[in-house]
Order: C-alpha cells, then structure tokens, then sequence
C-alpha cells in the first residue's frame, strides 16, 4: 500500500488566553558569603580601581594640559546573573552599562556554593556573568560610598532604581578591569598568530585584524573612541582598511592592519605589550581572516548536457551572496540577475569563477546528476568575493572589508535600497550565504555577523539559509585500525566526536533567527568504483564527517538540520614504522565523483563543463532550492474551496523554516551513534543534539501531507504573557488502535534580540509539553530542554500503545510567550508559524488527512454560524 499525496490544511484560529502561572520549582541555590566578608574580599579591589583611576590621570596628564577624568571599563564578576540590572548600572551618573557575557562556571568554595533543599551543599560548579561597564572615577567613588552603607545595613534603601546593587554587592566575586588578556580571550588570536609566524616568519610585513569597540550610546562618545584608536593603530605603524557602525545590533568596529612586530611582542611579552590591547575603548580584537575557497579543479572535464534555455523572466525570490558566477555557463545563461554594485567582475577572471557558478547551479538545478525541473524565477546574484590575490583559481570574501558591514549593506540594498536609490530586488524572501566567517566557533556569546543576521531576518522578515561550516582538516586514527575499513569507520566517527569542541558552528550559522545546514553523506551520482587508495568510511546518508557540529550560543539546537552535501572519500593512511595513529584526509574526486555535480568555468571558453563537489555549501544551497518550492506552495491557493486558506504571506519565510524542520528527523542515526559512541548515559540526548540537530531533511515529506498524514499549519502573533492553543482534531481511525503513529510539532518564531545581553533573546516563545498520555507515545529525538534555546522548536513523540479518546476530543497545541532578557513592550508581538502533524502506516490508515480535513471544515462553518447569530 502506499501513500497518496494531499495538500497541507489550515488550523482556525487560535485560542487566546492568558499564559497560566508555572508553578515554583525548587532550584539549587546559591550560598553568598556575609557582607563583613564581602568587605574583607572585595574592599581591596575598590581600592585597587581607585588607584587605576589616579595611574591613568597620570598618565593623560603628560599627553595634555588639561585634568581629564579618564574613563576605565570595569567588570563585574557576579556569581549567577541578576535580572534588569543592567537598567540599574544606568543609574548611576558615570555608569554606562556596555555588555554582559557569560563567565567561567567555577569550583564552589567557602564563600560560594550551590544547595539543595534536603542534601545541603553539593559540589556542582558555580556559574558567573560578567557585567562590563564604562565608568569614571566619580562613579567608582560613589559606588563604593554604596558598598559601605550595604556593609553597615544590609537593609539600606537606596534611592529609586539601585536596589538591585544590593543584589549585586551578595553576588559580587570580583571587580576588575578589563584587561589585554581579556580582549584576546576565546578570539583564536594568540593561536592564528603563532601559526602566522611559524607559518610565514618575517615574509609578512602586516597582520589584518577586527577591534570590536564598545558600542557607546553617544554618538560623539563613538566618534571619540574610533579616533583614539585610529591613533593608536596609526602610531604603532599600521592603517584602517575599514570601519562600520551599525546601531541596530550595538556592533561598531574597525578593521585595522597592523605591523608583524606587535604580533612579535604579545607572542613574547604578552598582551599588554602593545597599546592596541591595553586601550579601554577596545572589546575584542579578533584575527581577520576572510573565507578561501579553494577551486574543485582548473580543468574541470565533466560535460552536463543541458536543453537551451530561455531567459527567465519574473521577479527573484532567492537571493545568492556568493562569489560571481559565470553568467553564461549552458546551466545559468538567462537565469541570473546579477547585481555588482563593487564593480567586482571587471576584475575576475573566468577560471575563478567557482563557488559562485557551483552555488547557482545548485539553486537553479539541483544535482546534476539527478537534476530536477529549474527555478521558474530567475535567481538575484550580488557577488561578495573576489579572485585571491596570490593563489591561482582561489576566491575570498572581500578581504579590505569588514564581513559584517558587507552583508548589512548587501540585504539593506535588496530591501531598502542605497544611497537613496530604490530597493534592487524587494521581491528576493530567501537568502543564501553558502559561505561564512573562517573564524574561530563561538558558544558563549553570538558573533556580530550572527546578531546582524537575527536582527535582519526579524526586521525584514526573511528566510536565511546559511552553511554550517566545514572542517576538512585530516582526522587521526588509531593505527591498528588502519587495516579494516569497519574498524576504521568507527574510528573516525569516535575522532569526529571527540573533538567536537574543535569543530563547531562557524558564524554567521550561530544565528538563531536563520536555519543553519549541516551536510549529509550522500549524492545522486550512483555506485562509483573506488581505486584502492581512497576509503568510504563513512555510513551511507549519515552527516559527513566535514560537517561542523553543535551546539550553538547557550547550548541551542545547531545545526538545524541536515541535507545532501556530497559524498566526501578518504585516503587510505600509510602506516609508519612505529607510530601508533595515522591521518586519513579528504580525496580528490572532483573529476570522478562522487560528489555533487555542479556547474563549473570550463578550459577555452566552454560553458557546459562541471565538477563534483562536497561540502555545507551545497547543502544548505539545495535546502535554498527546496525552499522556495515551498513558497509556491503556500502562494498557491487551497485546492478545495471548503478548506480554510493557508496562512498570510507575512508567515510564508517562517512556515517554510518551520516546514523544513518538520521534513526532519533523525532515522536510525541516533540508535546507530548510541552504540557507535557508546552513549547510554541520561545526556545521550543532548550529546547527539549538539551533533544531528533536527534530523536529515526528507524531501519527499516537504509541503505535503498523504493520506495516512495530516499536516496542518499556521500563523499568528503573539504578545507577552499570552498563550494561543490550536486544537488538532484526532482521527477516529487511530482510537483504540495499538499501531505504530507519530505526532510532530514545530514551531518556528522571529525572535526579537538584545545583543548586549548573554540570554540575547528580549523574549521567547515556546509550545509547552505536549500530552504524551494522550498521543500514546514518547518524546523522541532532540532533547527537551536544548530546543526551547533557539526560535526553532520541534518534538516529536513516536508511540505504539493505543490512543483512548472520545468522538470530538482534540490534541491541544499550547503557545506561548514570555519575557527573557528583557520586558516586551505592552502593544509588541512575536509573530511565530506553528506545524503540526500526526501520521500511521498505510497499512494502519488511509483516511486520517479526511477525517482530519472534515473535522477542521465542520468547526469553520460552526463559527461562521456562531458569528452570524451573534
């Protein structure tokens, strides 16, 4: 029996009523030393402040003639986190509250420890956020005159607005200054410029870097701050090569060359060394180092043979940020609108052309080995790469400019335009960036090309589908294993997850308002007969060994899911006499195969050329494609004139991240990894989250429902402290039924962000726990608590027990919405997309899409009746 395809229903409206109150739960608690013993620890740095303050003022006094008040950035350690009080620090005449991030959890002590009610005091670590904060002498002074008065009287009131410094002084473990160590922490900058020199020694005269500054309130605060360090860069022999501020996300930088000695001096006399790291209008300084793709090959030989194409006319939907494609390819020409605003191509040459030819074709056509019907629309191009300058046949990400800023001012000029003009392509809902920052992952705070993309999908209400990144480095083996390709295959995947840490997110794909695509191991090119030198040691269709891992900022679900990337082959290792591990590292197949086939820049001018390629990039490229067929779904009008409509278009880019989503799931990965990793633990779960997110994307379940599945979808607004419930109506051919059914729910939202914030989300909207007894079945696959962390969350919950419910019972789908890092504003709302699903066997049901659809049609014509009485 199989299944036959129906269209997606629409639920009616919600429900709406007030969130009910969660009851208290009882959490460990933190333990704070008395306030004596806060003086006895903390009285001494006070006074170490004021004495900074007296050595700085010093120390301007000799660059100018006036007294000038310095102004110091100082870190609050707390223990755990206080609610709103950055709002506090702003209080204060002198204060200005800058940033807060996550700090080290740390071994509880005598002043510092977490209790349970009933074991007393544990030995679980303590977590710390720092509170960074702009601050002047007079302010120091008046902030200790506070300590002093909550020393002698723990029930002092302060004056309006700083009772949550009393909150602070219990929680306070230090106050610091922000030094040079802290600038480069967590950055990778020590680590790239080590490889700088042992890598290229003297022959590099300059090493390019980003300063993150602080993001001042003030704009002549800014202007001050960006010059001062101009200065400071210019003295030490260096230049700027660019510079951004952008208002929205609290981000402003430069991006600054500087002198091969100041790598020199911090490698050798640390980071206070040089000016640059001491400066207190610094926040980071990271290593610059824009996104390289090496070519697949300068000879590409593989002929696609492709129909003659008409041009395509109508508006773009999809936008490409990628390198320049070669227009006229057999598989492009007439199907791109190419937007060079940079002047790029008169400098690019046709060899270069790669990535962006092999992304396009992708989009347009999918695999070309197994290609499908072309995109009806033509496809926007804005090429944001150039030709490496030294390596033949490389292209890079721009590498004078600020990768950050070029992307801001690339998506403003598709919706907004630029320099007064008119918005070039108002049309384009998804965007693709196939590539990404070469950085350093980060996990404990977003990076500003990920907080710009949240902000920019949020204001401008579009879909980015962004690449996880790659991590094509060799993976060392046990050598004894080096023999048997089983054995071998277990290794790598024991490697691969053992050092996940290494392997993680590469921005802007920790951005949560996008979805981010890790690869899978699979194409459509077939069986290919492999040489003995090279091994295929990884399982067919699972993520691919090159595919970075999760999880994301504050542990969210990232990847979001996974799709064909290519199937990437290894060498087989050599042993050596006497070592113990071997390297296997990625083959070279892109004349062969396998690997996805693309469209490539040919030898002589030939335009039919392609080459096989692996890598996120083609994942998330086809989940691009896959996406706007969703559009044309949910633009279509619902076949049967009974059904209600499908929702709005202003929730079509969130239905099809949630649809996306939805089409996923783990399979057999997880059983498979379970035993490969040997994780039968109570955090096995969230392990294999951090590594699968939310399962392989199966195109065949994309937009569709069939008979044995109903598929139910929609839209709304939210506001804070609301909770809208769906009820999906529950087919009468499942009651009583002990057979194997699923319900899936995702919902995907636009969460709003506060980039100064750790918990960054200004407010989160979730579903609370589904009925389990009622749906008969367990939750399944992503772990509970990790997919509430992100705007994208989905459960499922498999079962085989039998359904026990009456004629018209309903499964209830409750949303909600609640404050995180800051109030929402009364009169603001979230706007949220929500996908429900329930589905059997064929051999079970093949009514359960009409009884559902009947079930939904009978309740719109009660309310219309309902509505005309009343």
């Amino acid at each position: 029996m199989t299944e036959e395809s129906r269209p997606l229903l629409a639920f009616g409206p919600p429900v709406v009523g007030s969130r009910p109150a969660q009851p208290s739960r009882d959490m460990p608690r933190l333990s704070r030393p008395t306030a004596g013993r806060q003086g006895e620890r903390l009285t001494p740095e006070f006074r170490e402040l004021a004495a900074a303050f007296d050595a700085e003022r010093a120390r301007l006094a000799t660059d100018t003639p006036d007294e000038v008040d310095p102004a110091l950035v100082v870190v609050f350690d707390l223990v755990g986190s206080i609610k709103d009080f950055c709002n506090a620090i702003d209080q204060i005449d002198g204060l200005e509250f800058l940033s807060e991030l996550i700090g080290d959890r740390a071994d509880p002590d005598d002043d510092f420890y977490m209790t349970e009610r009933g074991r007393g005091r544990t030995d679980s670590t303590v977590p710390h956020s720092l509170y960074l904060v702009m601050t002047n002498a007079r302010a120091i002074d008046e902030l200790m005159r506070l300590f002093d008065l909550w020393q002698q009287d723990q029930s002092v009131t302060f004056r309006h607005g700083l009772g949550k410094f009393k909150t602070a002084f219990e929680q306070l473990s230090a106050i610091r200054r922000w030094g040079p160590e802290d600038r480069i922490r967590q950055t990778g900058l020590r680590d790239r410029w080590q490889e700088t020199l042992d890598v290229v020694g003297q022959s590099v005269s300059f090493v390019t870097v980003e300063v993150e500054l602080w993001y001042r309130h003030d704009a002549g605060q800014r202007t001050e701050a960006e010059s001062r360090v101009e200065r400071i860069v210019g003295d030490s022999g260096g230049r700027i090569l660019d510079r951004s501020q952008i208002g929205d996300i609290g981000y402003h930088a430069l991006l600054a060359e500087l002198p091969i000695q100041q790598v020199q001096s911090v490698l050798s006399s640390g980071a206070g060394s040089i000016r640059l790291l001491t400066t207190d209008e610094v926040m980071f300084v990271s290593p610059f180092i824009p996104m390289s793709v090496a070519p697949p090959t300068l000879e590409p030989v593989t002929e696609v043979r492709l129909p003659h194409g008409e041009r395509v006319d109508g508006l773009p939907r999809i936008a490409l940020l990628d390198g320049l494609p070669l227009a006229n390819h057999d598989a492009l020409a007439g199907r791109l609108a190419i937007d060079d605003p940079d002047g790029l191509a008169e400098d690019y040459p046709v060899y270069s052309r790669n990535h962006g030819t092999a992304m396009a074709s992708l989009i347009i056509h999918g695999d070309l080995s197994a290609r499908g019907e072309p995109l009806d629309r033509p496809l926007y191009v804005r090429p944001i790469m150039r030709p490496h300058e030294f390596a033949s046949g490389y292209e890079q990400v721009l590498p004078n400019r600020l990768f950050t800023d070029l992307l801001h001012r690339a998506v403003k000029r598709l919706v907004e335009g630029e320099g007064g003009s008119d918005p070039i392509a108002p049309s384009v809902r998804i965007v693709n960036l196939s590539i990404g920052a070469q950085a350093r992952a980060l996990v404990r705070r977003m990076s500003p090309v990920g907080r710009l993309l949240d902000w920019l999908a949020y204001s401008y209400n579009l879909l980015f589908v962004v690449s996880a990144g790659n991590h094509s480095y060799e993976i060392t083996i046990p050598a004894e294993v080096a023999d048997d390709a089983t054995a071998a295959r277990s290794a790598v995947t024991r490697a691969v997850y053992d050092a996940a840490l290494l392997r993680g997110i590469l921005p802007p794909g920790d951005a949560i308002n996008a979805l981010t695509v890790g690869a899978t191991h699979d194409d459509g090119l077939g069986d290919v007969d492999l040489p003995g030198t090279v091994w295929d040691i990884t399982d067919p269709g699972a993520p691919a060994h090159y595919s970075a891992t999760g999880p994301g900022v504050d542990r969210s679900v990232k990847p979001d899911l996974h799709h064909i990337g290519g199937r990437a082959l290894y060498t087989r290792p050599v042993l050596q006499p006497g070592s113990n591990v071997v390297s296997v590292a990625l083959a070279r197949t892109e004349a062969t195969g396998p690997g996805l086939q693309v469209a490539a820049p040919g030898r002589a001018g030939a335009t039919n050329t392609s080459v096989f390629t692996t890598g996120t990039s083609n994942a998330t490229a086809l989940v691009s494609r896959e996406a706007s067929h969703l559009f044309d779904i949910l633009d279509a009008k619902a076949s049967d004139s009974d059904d209600a409509p499908l929702p709005d278009a202003q929730y079509h880019p969130l239905l099809v991240r949630a649809l996306l989503a939805h089409a996923s799931d783990w399979g057999q990965w997880g059983a498979r990894l379970r035993q490969e990793l040997g994780l039968d633990n109570q955090q096995a779960r969230r392990h294999l989250t951090a590594l699968l997110g939310y399962g392989g994307l199966d195109t065949a379940r994309l937009g569709t429902a069939a008979t044995n599945r109903a598929v139910l979808v929609a839209g709304g607004h939210i506001a804070r402290n609301e909770r809208h419930t769906y009820e999906f109506p529950l087919p009468p051919s499942l009651r009583s039924r002990a057979e194997w059914h699923r319900f899936t729910i995702t919902l995907a939202y636009m969460a709003p962000t506060i980039g100064r914030l750790t918990r960054y989300r200004n407010a989160k909207v979730y579903f609370a726990t589904p009925d389990t007894n009622l749906a008969a079945g367990e939750r399944i696959d992503a772990e509970h608590n990790s997919v509430r962390r992100g705007s994208l969350q989905q459960e499922i919950i498999d079962g085989t027990r039998a359904m026990v419910f009456g004629d018209a019972e309903t499964f209830p789908i409750h949303i909600e919405c609640m404050d995180d890092a800051q109030r929402l504003r009364a009169g603001k709302t979230v706007r949220y997309a929500l996908v429900v699903s329930v589905e059997t066997s064929a051999e079970t049901s093949t009514t359960i899409h009409e009884e559902i659809g009947a079930r939904l049609r009978q309740r719109a014509r009660d309310r219309a009746r309902g509505r005309a009485q009343s």
